[in-house]
């Protein structure tokens, strides 16, 4: 019987400091996506609002700007749009 309740609070403390890891690790990767953003080196899809690395993105030039997706989804989502708005108005 002592067995298994060392064993159990031992199972519980180490999901405890593995949990708290795990919390602490993605407040560091929000807190560096954020710096990211701030310093411009991520910039926001038009389509879906996500923010994404200028390098890894899909990308569409509208005249003389480069527009950044974070898939083709997104962009041909944004196509779309961006045809639609263009019917509506002709």
């Amino acid at each position: 019987m002592w067995k298994f309740v060392i064993f159990a609070v031992a199972a519980f403390i180490l999901w405890k400091m593995f949990a708290g890891d795990m919390k602490r690790r993605k407040e560091e990767a929000k807190k560096e996506q954020e710096t990211l953003i701030a310093k411009g080196e991520m910039v926001k899809d038009p389509a879906c609002g996500s923010y994404v690395s200028p390098d890894n993105s899909v990308r569409l030039r509208e005249g003389d700007r480069t527009l950044h997706f974070c898939s083709y989804e997104c962009r041909d989502k944004y196509l779309k749009q961006l045809e639609s708005s263009k019917t509506k108005e002709g």
